[in-house]
């Protein structure tokens, strides 16, 4: 975490500091960003930066947190469903994953950030932000499992574990799709039935499985 030298910053000069890392954290692996390039888009000496900051990781990890803290936030104010009486397990899921998809349109740079991270070669330091960091992102599908048990909209012999991460990947995989169709896209990509259709599909798939089902004529 930051120096509390960093808090007591006006707020104009923190945002600029932390937007100028946003920018080179979502242009560049880690091992190639510049304290540099930060220092000089965010307009300050190379001596303030250690005074907010112990090196670039703690920078690092202190955007990934407000990143994450920002899409929660969204999250909670475009679904109220998470934690309302209308909650219905799929639909909220689907819902989930459109608006997730509405954040990193609103925010790219954020999805930049994100897709960096997934792709960045530096394992120690992916588990280190996500030991920190990925239990905040894993608390809305927890929850959603949790209640989907509770309501009895859920097989009561899935294994909670998988299913968990089975919804991580999912969102891992709607972010590539996005970005892949985003690419070829002239229009917003919520409007395109390509990817609503993507979603159906995947969606179907976790409900139902791959197996074949046998129909019985007995």
């Amino acid at each position: 975490m930051p120096n509390q030298t960093f808090f007591n910053l006006p707020e104009e000069k923190r945002e600029r500091i932390t937007e100028a890392a946003i920018r080179e954290f979502s242009a560049y692996p880690f091992a190639q960003v510049s304290i540099a390039r930060i220092i000089e888009q965010a307009g300050i000496p190379r001596g303030s930066f250690y005074q907010y900051f112990k090196n670039l990781k703690d920078l690092y990890k202190y955007i990934f947190k407000l990143a994450i803290e920002k899409k929660l936030r969204y999250f909670e104010d475009k679904i109220p469903e998470l934690h309302g009486d209308s909650f219905d397990f799929f639909k909220t899921l689907r819902k989930l994953f459109v608006v997730g998809i509405e954040f990193a349109q609103e925010h790219p740079e954020l999805l930049a950030l994100g897709d960096r991270f997934i792709k960045d070669i530096n394992l120690q330091l992916r588990e280190e932000v996500l030991a920190e960091q990925n239990s905040k992102s894993l608390n809305i599908y927890g929850e959603m499992l949790r209640k989907g048990y509770e309501l009895g909209q859920l097989d009561p012999a899935m294994d909670f574990t998988a299913a968990l991460l089975m919804m991580q990947a999912l969102n891992i995989a709607f972010t590539d799709a996005y970005l892949s169709l985003s690419l070829n896209s002239q229009g917003s990509i919520l409007e395109d039935s390509r990817y609503q259709d993507l979603i159906d599909k995947m969606l179907y798939l976790l409900a139902h499985g791959l197996e074949k089902r046998v129909i019985s004529n007995e």
